[in-house]
């Protein structure tokens, strides 16, 4: 509903039960919720969402774009070298499969201000996880602020690999808050190597907090959603930009962010 809400802006209620194969019961349900956080506001049989192109809450988008982003984390992890590394990962949806993918990885240590990036990188007990200090945003279950930051800088890494809300040849990479934007910006600067993992949904949007310039970053990684123009353009202006192959079959309900 938030995806198409992000198309469209407003939505009948009464269709959504067919259009999304669902039960009427489901969609209050989910309405319900939606409306108690603040994300839609129903008048009228529609709904609209209280501000387009928002940020959602990270529990949210851990379902958008699923295959597209086990996809990225895989390939992620194959272009960092199996020896002993300093390696930073933010919070986000997407960064969280890359970290699922390291983390049977011995030998690694990862600094992450993500709560859900720790946790994932936890499971197997293969890696040393660092989390830094902060203070926790909700919208994202990450750590920001000036400790964070301190943290942060006290450490070099070998690769830094942040997630964007949004990825453009003229604006580089941007995120909705601007203290994680400012976090990541620290991560990208303590590497030699410096990765920015999107889902093609982020190509070509601007959100308002910037992360870095497309030519501070050495790789970015999308899947193959995206389109060829935006590929170009970016490699373009001097980003390394690799994809992976997702089938316009898989997980594509709920694109957007």
């Amino acid at each position: 509903m938030l995806a198409l809400l992000s198309q469209r802006g407003e939505l009948q209620v009464r269709f959504l039960p067919k259009s999304l194969g669902v039960s009427g019961a489901t969609v209050r349900r989910d309405l319900a919720v939606m409306e108690e956080a603040g994300l839609v506001r129903r008048t009228y049989g529609k709904i609209t969402a209280t501000r387009r192109g928002a940020e959602l809450p990270v529990s949210l988008r851990h379902s958008q774009n699923t295959e597209a982003k086990r996809r990225i984390g895989a390939l992620v992890s194959s272009l960092i070298p199996s020896r002993p590394l300093v390696v930073a990962l933010s919070g986000g949806s997407t960064v969280r499969f890359v970290a699922k993918s390291l983390a049977a990885r011995p030998g690694l240590t990862v600094v992450t201000n993500g709560l859900d990036t720790a946790a994932s990188l936890m499971v197997r007990q293969l890696v040393q996880v660092v989390v830094t200090g902060g203070t926790a945003r909700s919208l994202s279950n990450d750590l920001v602020g000036k400790e964070t930051e301190k943290w942060l800088r006290s450490y070099h890494f070998d690769y830094a690999v942040v997630g964007a809300d949004g990825v453009s040849p003229e604006a580089g990479f941007t995120r909705h808050s601007k203290r994680g934007a400012d976090i990541d910006r620290i991560m990208l600067e303590q590497a030699d190597r410096k990765m920015i993992v999107a889902d093609s949904s982020k190509l070509g949007r601007v959100r308002q907090a910037k992360i870095a310039d497309i030519g501070a970053v050495h790789t970015l990684v999308t899947d193959s959603q995206a389109s060829a123009a935006m590929i170009a353009a970016l490699r373009k202006v001097g980003v390394m930009t690799t994809t992976v192959v997702v089938p316009a079959s898989g997980s594509d309900r709920g694109r957007g962010r």
